[in-house]
């Protein structure tokens, strides 16, 4: 488990800024102090967090299940008495946009920091992530992800941590998925973003140690996409004149237009491959179109009474269910660890996030309520979340997590089909 000092925020804050400057070189602290209670923090009494999610931009239809989420969570904690006693607050809800203009980034981390949370809930997009962690980390703020799935994020710093596998588990279990149908030529639309790259390299190389072959969209060819893009004529041309037997697409909101224009130049769709940045209801296709397409979301499928009880919070919610069960995890262990440590101040919370999590053992409970009566009976706890994910390990991830596999009916509505542990 890492903890730190006060003294050492600032300095892990030039380390995250260092880090992703780099892009892609990864650090951590060294500094951190060796026990939980060492930590010193304000002794805050009252747990106030923020959202960093996208509003508008490229990942706005993916907004629906983590907003919904936060909301559930804080309501099951409010009314189970609160955090310490207090209710929490919601003190901003900032939108992260698209790295297509980074000006509403910027605005949002100064409103972020003006508000002064102890925890912000994401940002949801590994770029975006990258954006806002330097300013984030250096005002002492926790961030937490429900969706980044970038690989370089792995142990970023003391200051951040996700409730979702990284690319390395999902491109794995995207290529066996793809391998298992007898597909042994694949041709792979990625945008130019370290989430497309990161996720076609783990699929490239999964597809690759079985023999078969990415014919289009392979790594070190420059086939890749620009984030954003609304038309796909040429590529889709390009990736079909190779004859693949499959194509996999690993994008956001750009599957809207990708994925008309495949079957436009009559490729057959249920063939096609998605990922968690794009398996969501396509409503707006004709009935039918995207049938027997296969994708696959890093986390638990989201059960009945959950979806129930997401729609409950926010009648949104049905829109996209991706990373709701992530981001309700999130808020639960900042919540718990604030109420294991005896203060909801960043430094109170970090030293105690991996506890609660249950990386030491501890009694498994489920809700806040059961959690937080274990906690006061002085007993270690393991919060078994949504996501199904394991543990944090010492790179503030699950230490291990399941992969959601879908298959689209015939309302272009993706239905879950099983699960994998990775």
């Amino acid at each position: 488990m890492k903890k730190f000092s006060h003294r050492a925020t600032s300095g892990l804050a030039l380390a995250a800024g260092a880090a992703l400057l780099l892009s892609g070189c990864t650090t951590s602290s060294g500094d951190s102090a060796d026990s939980a209670e060492s930590a010193t923090g304000s002794g805050e009494q009252v747990l106030k967090i923020g959202t960093l999610l996208p509003q508008t931009g490229s990942l706005e239809h993916l907004i629906y299940g983590p907003q919904a989420a936060v909301k559930l969570a804080v309501s099951e904690i409010n009314e189970a008495g609160g955090v310490l006693g207090n209710d929490i607050e919601v003190v901003v809800e900032a939108n992260e946009h698209d790295p297509t203009d980074p000006t509403i980034m910027n605005k949002s981390v100064d409103e972020i920091i003006k508000a002064k949370p102890a925890f912000v809930l994401g940002a949801m997009g590994t770029g975006n992530t990258n954006a806002a962690m330097p300013k984030v980390t250096e005002a002492g703020i926790l961030m937490g992800s429900p969706s980044n799935t970038g690989i370089a994020l792995a142990g970023v710093n003391d200051l951040y941590f996700r409730t979702i596998a990284s690319d390395i588990i999902q491109g794995r279990a995207l290529g066996n998925l793809v391998l298992q149908d007898g597909n042994t030529s694949v041709a792979v639309l990625t945008q130019n973003n370290d989430y497309g790259k990161g996720l076609r390299d783990n699929l490239q190389t999964t597809l690759e140690d079985a023999g078969a072959e990415v014919v289009y969209g392979a790594k070190g060819s420059g086939e890749e996409f620009p984030e954003a893009q609304t038309t796909f004529s040429s590529e889709v041309t390009a990736a079909l004149a190779k004859k693949p037997d499959a194509v996999a697409m690993v994008s956001y909101v750009e599957a809207k237009q990708a994925i008309p224009e495949l079957a436009a130049q009559g490729f057959d769709l249920s063939k096609l491959y998605l990922v968690d940045g794009n398996t969501v209801p396509y409503p707006e296709f004709d009935a039918g179109l995207l049938e027997g397409a296969q994708g696959t979301t890093p986390g638990r499928t989201v059960d009945a009474d959950f979806e129930k009880a997401l729609v409950a919070a926010s009648s949104d919610a049905s829109k996209s269910l991706n990373f709701a069960p992530e981001a309700y995890d999130a808020v639960m262990l900042v919540a718990l660890a604030a109420q294991k440590g005896g203060a909801a101040d960043t430094e109170t919370i970090v030293a105690n996030l991996h506890a609660v999590s249950g990386s030491d053992g501890g009694e498994t409970c489920s809700t806040f309520k059961d959690c937080a009566a274990l906690l006061d009976d002085g007993k270690d706890i393991h919060y078994e979340g949504r996501a199904g994910g394991g543990p944090l390990n010492e790179d503030n991830e699950p230490s291990t997590a399941l992969i959601g596999l879908y298959k689209y009916d015939a309302e272009n509505t993706p239905q879950p089909v099983g699960e994998i542990e990775g």
